[in-house]
């Protein structure tokens, strides 16, 4: 008996063993991770004041995790196996998207953080995520749309602009996909070594450190701070910097929040580089646990005013289960905190082509069964 159970523990132990073997390898070999960013290597990223010891930090301690009131019957099966009102009974309506429709001072949103729009007639896709929100194949199931855009069905583009490096904003697959199309990627430091072991030509990358700017003939594109995090592997959290994004062009100014908690640095770039046309902020996949590092959609809205951005626009919502709440909750409760506040709001369907100026509003998640 003692021999047998002998056996049975060496058994287990080896077959742990092994796979954390095989979790290591695929982490380290598999390319959607992204590249290794040396900080020590690498002038700027070790210049920077945001650097320390390896890591980058926010303007304010943040934890990842913090207490609240949480449900004590929920749990992480949640996500594998949602319960009712958790994903949208059937196929969410979108519109028939052709790049051509895209003429100057118009946008379009393609689902959660992935928009494109065109100002001072340069193209520019934020965010991109096509393929995949998850490194685990599977795990993060993309709703279902009436009209699906896929990459060919983009014009031209003379910037991408990535806030930071999880999957839910940069996705491997549509990065490679993408190269043959793009101009210039424009990307938080050290999220260039991402791009660099996807094969990205590096004179196309530049990376930048918080309120930093690149100009494109006469529209200025400034990396501004957010409160988050960043990291796609198992040991290099922050790592890579994160943030958002302001586009000023003699026809628009325009305002990305990237994810984000709440934090009193939105009126700080309020007053060095709004006030703004319109803010696309982060509005979804939200939860008490993670209060320093998203936004409720209420203070989404609170945060475009001090923006002072003339209409709200909210994203990060409306494409992948990424947390415990219904997936209609945030729009739902940004649309009541909007009419409140008397704040303009921007909701087209995906895929539709609107004009920045006269962004439509539609309750269209109204209409789901």
């Amino acid at each position: 008996m003692f021999r047998f159970i002998k056996i049975l523990l060496l058994s287990s132990v080896s077959l742990v063993a092994c796979l954390a073997l095989a979790i290591t390898a695929y982490v380290n070999l598999a390319p959607i991770f992204g590249g290794d960013a040396e900080g020590s290597g690498n002038a700027k990223i070790a210049a920077s004041p945001h650097y320390d010891r390896g890591r980058f930090a926010n303007l304010l301690p943040t934890e990842v995790m913090t207490e609240g009131d949480v449900d004590p019957d929920r749990s992480t099966v949640d996500f594998f196996f949602p319960p009712d009102g958790k994903r949208p009974t059937g196929p969410i309506p979108s519109r028939v998207f052709s790049g051509r429709a895209l003429t100057n001072g118009n946008a379009v949103w393609l689902g959660h953080s992935t928009f494109l729009f065109r100002t001072a007639g340069r193209a520019v896709l934020v965010d991109p995520v096509f393929f995949e929100a998850s490194p685990i194949p599977f795990s993060v199931k993309a709703y279902d749309l009436q009209h699906t855009v896929v990459i060919d069905d983009l014009p031209p583009l003379d910037a991408v602009l990535i806030s930071h490096d999880h999957y839910d904003h940069l996705d491997y697959r549509a990065i490679v996909a993408l190269d043959r199309k793009v101009g210039q990627f424009l990307v938080p430091l050290g999220v260039g070594a991402h791009l660099a072991r996807w094969g990205i030509d590096a004179r196309k990358v530049i990376e930048f450190d918080w309120y930093e700017h690149h100009d494109m003939g006469e529209t200025r594109f400034t990396f501004t701070p957010s409160r988050h995090f960043s990291g796609r592997g198992l040991t290099n959290r922050n790592t890579t910097l994160w943030g958002g994004w302001a586009v000023r062009s003699p026809d628009h100014n325009l305002y990305y929040s990237g994810d984000s908690g709440y934090f009193d640095e939105f009126a700080e770039i309020g007053r060095r580089l709004g006030p703004f046309d319109m803010a696309f902020m982060e509005n979804g996949a939200y939860d008490p646990t993670w209060a320093e590092i998203h936004m409720t959609p209420e203070n989404s809205v609170r945060a475009s005013v001090e923006l002072g951005a003339a209409a709200f626009f909210p994203v990060h919502w409306g494409r992948f289960d990424l947390a415990y709440h219904p997936w209609d909750e945030p729009i739902r409760r940004a649309a009541r905190a909007a009419e409140s506040e008397g704040v303009k709001i921007a909701t087209p369907l995906i895929g539709e082509v609107f004009a920045l100026d006269d962004p439509p509003q539609r309750s269209w998640w109204e209409d789901m069964p």
